[in-house]
């Protein structure tokens, strides 16, 4: 008798703690209770990191980037003074650097050239010119004024094309390692070495044939540290320039 009563008592555990462990066992698996989310905030915050280079309507965009029009007219005067003092300085200094090799002159940016200004407060500032359709920016950043952009759609809209067969790649450059290295060193003040200054025939990797793709440097491998960025149409104009950091 008390064996049954033994057994019984042991069936009556087993059944307990598998009832209890089934029940565990479906707590893990649906999870903790479901609370909706308040949502408000998060949106208001995502808007404000929004690319800029996408349409914006919150106010902190528009503090960040504002067309030449939507300048005010202490704004307007502000930007024409700089740009006489130390905007068109810094154009020349690189017009200068890079002369012969520019698809216009430093005189035909004008402050009616100016399309846009970038920058949230006045440590730094990105003016953008447009000059028969090609782009020129001065980037004003801790005190101080230089041309860190150009681009030439017509041209560079090539590189990006496939090339059409009816010529070979040339692999001539209409600007050889010497003269790139001087006109760096003019515009930037620092005398990179030559296996710095790596040059490629532009012919071989897109439709801008009898050009030079430059990269200046950093590393050869990580394009965000290259120095400069710069690219040469057959004519031996630039056709792109990027300044780094």
């Amino acid at each position: 008798m008390k064996v049954k009563i033994f057994w019984f008592a042991a069936l009556l555990l087993c059944v307990g703690l598998s009832v209890l462990l089934l029940k565990r066992q479906h707590t893990d698996q649906s999870g903790p209770p479901t609370v909706p989310i308040e949502t408000k905030h998060e949106t208001a915050v995502s808007a404000t990191n929004q690319p800029i280079g996408l349409p914006q309507t919150n106010r902190l965009a528009s503090k960040i980037r504002r067309r030449a029009s939507e300048l005010s007219d202490s704004q307007k005067a502000q930007f024409l003074a700089d740009f006489e003092k130390r905007y068109r300085p810094a154009i020349e200094h690189w017009f200068d650097a890079y002369h012969g090799h520019l698809p216009f002159a430093a005189g035909d940016v004008t402050p009616d050239k100016l399309v846009e200004n970038i920058g949230a407060d006045a440590s730094f500032g990105e003016y953008v010119f447009v000059v028969d359709g090609i782009t020129l920016a001065v980037r004003d950043s801790k005190g101080m004024a230089q041309v860190d952009y150009l681009n030439d759609p017509k041209q560079t809209g090539k590189m990006s094309a496939l090339p059409n067969g009816a010529e070979a790649p040339i692999p001539d450059m209409p600007v050889n390692r010497q003269e790139v290295t001087q006109m760096v060193a003019t515009d930037s003040g620092t005398q990179f070495p030559p296996s710095e200054v790596r040059m490629t025939p532009s012919g071989f990797s897109g439709g801008l044939n009898g050009g030079a793709l430059v990269h200046v440097g950093g590393d050869a491998r990580n394009g965000a540290t290259w120095k400069f960025d710069l690219v040469f149409g057959a004519d031996g104009k630039l056709a792109y320039y990027l300044r780094g950091p």
